[in-house]
């Protein structure tokens, strides 16, 4: 893709140009195709942060997305980005009060007794106001910025020609930066459709009220009002507590069920998403906890959320058990079975396995209280991109969640041990048979039965093939390019000596026999040839021996 068919002339495009030449010309030089390839970096990540800041909502969630990829990028960088919040001024209201009484389908008094026309937050994607129901319940009413879903689309166009094109750099070979646009635009049309988080809360909501390592009442979710949400706009229950991590916080909690209660029941929650549901909450990051005066919690934005299918998230909770016997041969054929490789590579399996269990070892030597085990998984993940596996996105959310979680818990309770405490949940899990076992018996049901059905037939046409000697059998040999090249310049040097020699015995046949002195000359001029040649294939090979 050329450079032109991408800055295509169009006032967003130019202005693109603008604020990534002002903060860091020489990576832009490189995605114009001006710097050595071969030296192709990010900008630095307070550098990259205030570019993705400045270039406007989109970039804002492409770095929030590539804050749950540790597989990609450093520690600094996650640490940096996950931290990127929009610096947006909130849209006037005289712009928000017509498009909000067109979203609702009845003027605004109708639906609210009272309603706060200045903003309480202001985000890339939506504002948020304070407002009071007819019955009196006080709400949190979010509203899609007006003129964002055009921004989107726009930015979305050129976000995938910058991706095409950052693909040709060695970056490239790297990255999947077009299946990271495709990643970002995804998210981004989830989170302009409110109806999409609207159903979040409430499909978390009935996980936590089915938990059975959750109280009732001590972990739950803001109340939907479905009759005035949509779309465009969002109604919620007001929420008046206090951040997780805040003094007023930790003594609600004391003196309502406990910090280690809380600390377990929110562990307890997160374990049955992760590997019950299949469906969770990607970022409990502290500010989307909060505390209420009876000790009760309150888990907010269900926005960012991961899903994995039923083979996955079997999978995962293998993959976990594993890790944690330090079983580096089973967690390597699950970890290749979460993460398969492109179609084209071909993984060193021995070389991974004892990467893993190098990595394992590392880790578990120490004791489970000591052991981070969202760093630990972040390190798993970049092996594993390493080793050639392609890591979906969902495993840097349930990263990105660990990440959070574990650093709530260990702030919360200094005793606190993810590893530690989350191994006997586990073990709860699978001996009160709570992993959906008719799920795992249907499965088991049709995988025999697709076998039954197929096993004849496929042993009919291998007797068939064997009966009619049209059996063939296909080896791929590896290893054979090597020799390949090996034999041709043998074989190319062999030709050499081969001419070096017939030069020479012309040579001397033409000045034995020659009686005039042209003759002579040719002959002294293919005897000289002859010896330049000799020389030059002797230095050849005593260089390539030396290599």
């Amino acid at each position: 893709m050329s450079v032109l068919s991408v800055f295509d002339g169009s006032a967003r495009a130019l202005e693109i140009v603008k604020i990534v030449s002002r903060h860091e010309w020489s990576f832009l030089s490189q995605l114009l195709g001006r710097g050595d390839s071969t030296e192709t970096r990010l900008p630095l990540p307070s550098v990259l942060c205030n570019l993705l800041t400045d270039l406007g909502p989109v970039y804002v969630k492409l770095g929030q997305l590539l804050s749950t990829r540790p597989d990609l990028l450093s520690d600094d960088y996650i640490s940096a980005l996950s931290r990127l919040q929009a610096d947006v001024p909130p849209v006037a209201w005289k712009e928000v009060k017509p498009y909000l009484r067109r979203e609702l389908g009845k003027p605004i008094d109708q639906c609210f007794a009272h309603f706060q026309s200045k903003p309480i937050a202001a985000g890339s994607v939506g504002q948020v106001y304070g407002a009071t129901l007819p019955q009196g319940l006080k709400v949190a009413v979010k509203v899609l910025r007006p003129g964002i879903e055009d921004q989107v689309k726009e930015d979305g166009r050129l976000l995938r020609k910058i991706a095409a094109l950052a693909a040709s750099t060695s970056l490239g070979s790297q990255v999947d930066f077009v299946g990271l646009a495709d990643q970002v635009l995804a998210a981004l049309e989830r989170e302009l459709d409110f109806r999409i988080e609207a159903e979040n809360t409430k499909r978390l909501q009935r996980c936590l009220e089915q938990s059975a390592f959750v109280p009732s009442g001590q972990l739950r979710l803001p109340h939907v009002v479905d009759n005035l949400s949509g779309q465009r706009v969002l109604v919620l229950e007001w929420i008046e507590g206090e951040p997780i991590l805040t003094p007023a916080a930790r003594t609600a909690l004391k003196n309502g069920p406990g910090v280690e209660a809380t600390t377990k029941a929110l562990l307890g929650a997160f374990v049955e998403q992760y590997f019950v549901e299949g469906f969770f909450h990607a970022d409990p990051h502290p500010g989307n906890l909060k505390v209420l005066s009876d000790g009760s919690v309150i888990l907010l934005d269900a926005g960012m959320v991961g899903v994995f299918d039923p083979r996955t998230r079997a999978n995962l909770l293998d993959l976990v058990l594993a890790l944690i016997n330090q079983d580096a041969a089973r967690a390597t054929d699950l970890l290749e079975q979460i993460a398969p490789p492109a179609q084209a590579v071909k993984v060193d399996r021995q070389h991974l396995q004892r990467q893993l269990d190098q990595l394992i070892a590392s880790n578990f030597s120490k004791p489970l209280e000591e052991l981070n085990f969202a760093l630990f998984l972040a390190n798993l993940l970049q092996l594993a991109n390493r080793a050639g596996l392609r890591v979906p996105g969902t495993m840097g959310l349930f990263v990105k969640s660990v990440t959070n979680l574990e650093g709530v818990g260990c702030t919360l309770n200094p005793a606190f041990s993810f590893t530690g405490e989350m191994q006997p949940l586990v073990a709860q899990l699978l001996a009160r048979s709570v992993m959906l076992p008719q799920e795992r018996l249907m499965q088991f049901g049709l995988d025999l039965r697709n076998l039954s059905l197929d096993s004849p037939r496929q042993l009919s046409q291998l007797l068939r093939r064997f009966s009619s000697d049209d059996l063939t059998f296909a080896l791929q040999l590896e290893g054979l390019e090597s020799l390949r090249k090996t034999l041709d310049r043998l074989s190319q040097r062999v030709s050499l000596a081969i001419l070096v020699a017939a030069l020479l015995l012309s040579a001397t046949l033409m000045a034995s026999l020659a009686q005039q002195d042209l003759l002579r000359d040719v002959s002294e001029g293919l005897f000289i040839g002859a010896n330049l040649f000799g020389l030059w294939l002797l230095v050849s090979l005593l260089r390539s021996n030396r290599r």
